[in-house]
């Protein structure tokens, strides 16, 4: 039996399990998947003992970035992001890659296929953020970038050639086709990055977080009349690429979205 699992700290929270196990019960495939707490003074000594158990592993905060010290190569996705969520391995080394770039990409075309030249807003500066724009730079829309702390905004700028602005209050909305939450402002409490009548009618609004699947920011967007997407099919898309690499098996989306709500 092969073996893989999510690493992070915390990890209860994970639906990685849930999601991976229910493509192993579709496809018959004999694996197991497990959620394991490694906190950060423990990472290099999980992966030096443990790791070498593991067919593959998908790794969340607070790894993300720390991760890359003890793996072999990065693709060139998990290098531009700086950032990796999972670790397979490949003619003896253990490659490093990430797979919410195509979460983010996935996610977006459900509701919006086209993106080329779509002008898009992205609110915050951080992993979740890079992973989004290094998404919507392959797709080639237009970008700006908006952080609370504008520093980090110029960084992005800088590094992955795209526009930023200083205030909210300097955007109108409609200007925009598509706006993103990559902040974790609103997770688990009923907060906005945004003021309530910020959105236009015209705007496709995602949000990155899931818990809860109807943030304060998807729920004004709606009241707007804009079309909104939901963090979950984030994490179901980004985890489907997962399972492609580890397995070579393109699995139905719809396998791994009853898992989520089961």
């Amino acid at each position: 039996m092969k073996k893989f699992a999510v690493i992070g700290y915390p990890i209860k929270h994970s639906k990685s399990p849930l999601l991976h196990e229910a493509g192993f019960n579709e496809m018959g495939i004999d694996a197991s998947f497990e959620a394991i707490e490694v906190s950060p003074d423990e990472l290099g000594d999980w992966m030096r003992t443990d790791f070498p158990d593991y067919a593959g592993i998908a790794v969340t905060i607070p790894h993300k970035e720390k991760i890359k010290d003890f793996i072999d190569q990065l693709t060139p996705a998990a290098k531009s992001i700086g950032a990796v969520n999972t670790l397979y391995r490949k003619d003896g080394l253990v490659i490093g890659t990430n797979t919410d770039c195509f979460g983010v990409l996935k996610a977006l075309q459900s509701e919006c296929p086209e993106l080329k030249n779509k002008k898009a807003l992205i609110l915050g500066a951080g992993g979740a953020s890079r992973a989004t724009i290094f998404a919507l730079k392959q797709a080639q829309s237009i970008i700006t970038c908006w952080n609370r702390t504008e520093k980090k905004a110029l960084k992005l700028v800088d590094e992955f050639e795209i526009n930023t602005v200083s205030s909210l209050d300097a955007i109108q909305s409609e200007d925009f086709d598509i706006i993103i939450n990559t902040t974790s402002v609103g997770l688990k409490k009923w907060q906005s990055p945004v003021p309530a009548n910020f959105f236009s009618p015209s705007n496709i609004v995602f949000d990155i977080v899931y818990d809860p699947l109807e943030t304060k920011f998807l729920s004004e967007a709606e009241q707007t009349g804009c079309q909104t997407i939901t963090g979950d099919k984030m994490l179901v898309y980004q985890a489907l690429e997962q399972f492609r690499i580890w397995h070579g098996i393109a699995l139905e989306p719809e396998i791994m979205e009853t898992a989520f709500f089961g």
